[in-house]
């Protein structure tokens, strides 16, 4: 299994948006369809986006719909705990799997032991590129 724990904002919206809560702009979709269809990746989030999924609103509808136009879903979320994100991708990790291979798309670097072999840390003025798709990809594939 291969998979890729995705951050919403910075990644899927940017400030070029205004970090639009409609996830409005297809370029991001796009990119993250690309390394999806590329590799087979399951997508895990771990944006704070993901607190609101047990009572989805506004902002975690449009993220269903959105990924659904692609062809996407969500698989699961990575735990709520203290400390950083890294910490809760490893908690992820530890309680489910096998995992083949994985990355983050992230605009924030608080990856712990992750932040140098699985982060693809986006500009969050952009949010996800080409460039960060193809660098995803290489990692999901192990180049």
């Amino acid at each position: 299994m291969k998979i890729i724990f995705l951050d919403v904002d910075g990644v899927l919206n940017s400030a070029r948006d205004r970090y639009s809560l409609q996830l409005e702009n297809d370029y991001h979709f796009e990119m993250l369809k690309k390394i999806v269809d590329a590799t087979g990746a399951k997508i895990v989030l771990s944006s704070s986006w993901r607190i609101g999924f047990h009572a989805p609103r506004l902002p975690e509808r449009n993220l269903i719909e959105r990924l659904e136009k692609y062809g996407m879903e969500i698989m699961d979320f990575t735990p709520c705990m203290a400390g950083t994100r890294g910490d809760e991708i490893r908690e992820w990790l530890s309680n489910n799997g096998p995992v083949e291979s994985f990355v983050i798309l992230d605009d924030e670097g608080d990856m712990a032991e992750f932040k140098e072999t699985n982060l693809v840390k986006t500009n969050t003025s952009v949010g996800l590129q080409e460039k960060d798709a193809d660098k995803a990809i290489k990692i999901l594939k192990g180049e």
